[in-house]
C-alpha cells in the first residue's frame, strides 16, 4: 500500500524565473526569530511594491506577523510572499489593510 501526503509544500513558486533567484528550500535553515524578523523587514524595505509603507513586522516561534496598512492588494501579496520565501519561516499571519485611496 503506498502512503498518501495530504499536503506537501511546493518547493519553489511560478515566478522565480521572472523575479529572481529562488530561496532556499523551505525548512533547511531554522534560524532565530531575530534573524528571520531582519531578514523579512530587509526583504520589505527593498522590495519597491512595499518599501513606501510603514509595516510591523514581528516573529514568534518561527511565525510572521505582518501589520500595516498597504496601498494595494498587490503589496499586500508581495508582503505576504517575501515572508513565506524567508528561510526558517514556519507561517506568516498577514493582517495588513489595503487601504488605497490614502496613498494616492
Amino acid at each position: 500500500m503506498v502512503p498518501i501526503i495530504p499536503w506537501t509544500y511546493p518547493t519553489d513558486r511560478y515566478y522565480y524565473g521572472w523575479y529572481g533567484e529562488a530561496p532556499p528550500p523551505f525548512g533547511t535553515d531554522s534560524g532565530t526569530d531575530g534573524a528571520i524578523k531582519s531578514t523579512v523587514v530587509d526583504r520589505l524595505r527593498e522590495n519597491p511594491l512595499t518599501a513606501p509603507f510603514d509595516l510591523k513586522v514581528d516573529v514568534k516561534q518561527s511565525v510572521v506577523v505582518l501589520g500595516g496598512i498597504v496601498g494595494s492588494s498587490l503589496a499586500k501579496r508581495a508582503a505576504g510572499d517575501d515572508a513565506w520565501d524567508t528561510p526558517g519561516v514556519n507561517d506568516v499571519s498577514n493582517q495588513l489593510e489595503v487601504v488605497p485611496d490614502q496613498f494616492g
